[in-house]
């Protein structure tokens, strides 16, 4: 599941290219076989041939859909959650509450919800968006597994995005447009360390330098220096989000990223 989630496009690529590359490299073959229909057993085989590709994407795509339903099914029951698949408007609205849902979710659509029975300020509730990317006349679709901590305390206001190799490239120009697209300034920390060659850091709140512990900074450190994957956080004043953007993950992965978001969140509140 999660191959397909990271190379979906690729594979989608793939399955068209497949077709096309066989049009071209036979085209004679081709016009043979569909002129000369006497010997239907060739030209079944190359009809099988051809569209196979295509015809296992969409059995698959249905499967993997129906199989990632059982597997969370499953993973709530054994980590003590209810799981909504189409969860209602109360249910989601806690998530709506965020800037960066402008991002990984623009087509306000959440599903998959997963509700901690009990102990919820320790485990996270957890949900998917979706977002479509549109590049000329065609589009991508993207889903972002969401995991919302819920506080009883007041928290400053931030949000930490990963930077991309186009964000890099064009450094104060892509943060600017970033700071701009959620309405947070961009803030520089004066006395610590923040990795700022891989993480934006948005934030107005005055006090925001002494909330970012240095055991925050160093779980963001020890992240990149094992090559991990970037992620993104946000609070919006009450609660805390935590994601990997662009990215629904299995089950074991699930485990994993509960678990360093957990150690996160507490190493800013005790």
């Amino acid at each position: 599941m999660n191959f397909i989630e990271r190379n979906k496009t690729k594979l989608v690529i793939l399955l068209v290219a497949i077709p096309l590359l066989i049009l071209y490299m036979f085209p004679k073959t081709i016009v043979y076989i569909f002129t000369d229909l006497s010997d239907g057993l060739i030209t079944l085989l190359f009809l099988i041939v051809f569209f196979l590709p295509i015809i296992f994407y969409f059995i698959y795509k249905p499967y993997t859909k129906k199989k990632r339903i059982i597997d969370l099914k499953e993973y709530a029951k054994k980590h003590n959650y209810d799981f909504y698949e189409n969860p209602n408007q109360e249910q989601i609205s806690i998530f709506r509450k965020f800037k960066s849902m402008g991002t990984i979710n623009d087509q306000n659509e959440f599903f998959n919800l997963l509700v901690p029975k009990e102990d919820n300020q320790t485990k996270p509730l957890i949900v998917t968006g979706k977002s479509k990317i549109v590049a000329g006349e065609s589009s991508i679709i993207y889903y972002t597994q969401i995991f919302l901590y819920k506080n009883n305390t007041e928290l400053p206001k931030f949000y930490i995005k990963r930077k991309t190799w186009f964000d890099s490239y064009y450094g104060d120009r892509a943060e600017l447009n970033e700071s701009k697209k959620i309405g947070i300034a961009t803030y520089k920390f004066k006395k610590k360390e923040f990795p700022r060659s891989k993480y934006f850091f948005f934030s107005e709140s005055p006090n925001i330098e002494n909330f970012i512990s240095n055991k925050f900074i160093e779980l963001l450190n020890a992240g990149i220096n094992r090559k991990k994957a970037l992620i993104n956080i946000e609070s919006n004043g009450i609660n805390l989000i935590f994601y990997k953007q662009w990215s629904r993950h299995s089950i074991d992965l699930m485990d994993y990223y509960s678990n360093l978001f957990r150690a996160l969140k507490e190493s800013l509140i005790k």
